[in-house]
């Protein structure tokens, strides 16, 4: 860090020079212009105007890697903002090959552009500043919401294809948690970026705290599908059926509260989930002892099914205590 004195010239204008070793990194001259721009924190932001997009490239030999270590590793790469993504090795292996198509089927944006025989190249297409972050948080919870609402109708209706549809979805919401992920990273990286997206720092930070609990909520009501599909047709009491959709409604309201007080930055509106919360408890309590006394072929899914239910509710808390920390921050 260095510092500078301001000093005054022409009687009112303040200046201040410039650091000569940023001005030899981005070749500024005398009579070139740039743009100042006052941040949230007090800061400036000073930028050439000639400043090109950032197009980061990142090399990954991947000799005797495969599986999760080769997957995790490319994720890795796409959340740091790669937007060029190599894949190098003396010979890519066939399953080296299928581990890299399927993690591209995972992510928003990339696409292979060139397959050689020791080299894979990823492109990301997707511009971040297309898809703001709150449409992302958004669509994250529409999914998840129609995920949860649908296990329970599969369950009513004893329908697996339903239940199967809804598994599969969950890669949906994967896909845009680590969006979610990427788009923080490459505002971390360059402030500017939060101009296009039109949020604050603390806004970003907001919802990538709020993408976790959202991605948590879709695993869970996979999860809840994969219990409708262990019951099978075996027969259930119709009222305790009724029951679990009653309290499943009560955890969707309670999620839906905590993300419209997340965008309003509304306390009141946030602390209706904890109200919410209170009240769910004491019903699943009820069902949990009707649950208990059959037969164990299905009340342990059903069980399953109901702590999946709490644990949602207890992410829409989660995302509450976000909104009301977002809402006392705001000046």
């Amino acid at each position: 860090m260095e510092t500078r004195k301001v000093q005054i010239t022409g009687g009112t204008t303040l200046i201040v020079s410039l650091p000569k070793s940023w001005v030899n990194k981005v070749n500024l001259r005398a009579g070139d212009e740039v743009t100042l721009k006052p941040q949230s924190d007090g800061s400036l932001s000073i930028r050439t105007k000639r400043s090109p997009d950032v197009h980061l490239s990142r090399a990954i030999f991947i000799e005797g890697k495969d599986g999760d270590n080769l997957m995790r590793e490319i994720i890795a790469a796409y959340i740091a903002g790669y937007t060029s993504i190599e894949l190098k090795a003396s010979k890519i292996l066939s399953k080296q090959r299928d581990t890299v198509r399927k993690t591209v089927n995972m992510l928003i944006g990339p696409e292979i552009i060139e397959e050689t025989l020791d080299k894979i190249v990823l492109q990301d297409v997707l511009n971040p500043a297309e898809l703001s972050v709150k449409k992302s948080i958004r669509r994250m919870h529409m999914i998840t919401r129609a995920m949860q609402e649908n296990a329970i109708r599969a369950l009513k209706e004893k329908d697996f294809d339903l239940a199967k549809d809804v598994i599969e979805r969950d890669n949906e919401v994967d896909k845009l948690f680590l969006l979610v992920s990427k788009q923080f990273r490459i505002v971390m990286r360059d402030i500017s970026m939060a101009d296009k997206f039109d949020m604050s720092m603390e806004e970003h930070l907001d919802m990538r705290l709020a993408s976790y609990p959202l991605e948590r909520i879709g695993d869970h009501a996979s999860k809840m599908c994969s219990q409708v599909i262990m019951i099978g047709d075996k027969k259930l009491p119709e009222s305790i059926v009724n029951a679990i959709e009653e309290v499943n409604v009560l955890s969707m309201r309670a999620v839906e509260d905590a993300v419209e007080a997340l965008f309003k930055k509304n306390i009141d509106m946030a602390n209706t989930t904890f109200i919410r919360r209170n009240d769910l408890t004491k019903r699943l309590l009820k069902i949990e002892e009707k649950v208990i006394g059959l037969n164990s072929e299905v009340s342990l899914p059903l069980g399953i099914i109901l702590d999946s239910i709490d644990r949602t509710c207890d992410y829409g808390c989660n995302i509450a205590e976000i909104a009301i920390n977002s809402a006392v921050s705001e000046p």
